[in-house]
């Protein structure tokens, strides 16, 4: 277990896994929505979403947003 965590920490992601991530966060079945509404609905399923992950979505949201210029929502 321990090495399948040092595996996971040593990892460095680039803007291809960002991007993932990001897309990941603004996905429901019926295609995309706004970032907060995609976190609320999985806080709402399981009962449970930390902060933390939270503002690490929001802050790659930023990050994209900043390198194209543009609002996210403007782009999807």
């Amino acid at each position: 277990m321990q090495r399948i965590i040092d595996l996971f920490n040593s990892y460095q992601y680039d803007d291809y896994d960002r991007l993932i991530q990001v897309c990941d966060s603004i996905a429901l079945p019926e295609g995309p929505v706004d970032i907060e509404k995609r976190m609320s609905d999985v806080k709402e399923r399981y009962g449970n979403y930390p902060q933390s992950k939270w503002d690490k979505h929001i802050e790659l949201k930023q990050y994209f947003e900043s390198k194209m210029g543009k609002k996210l929502e403007q782009v999807v």
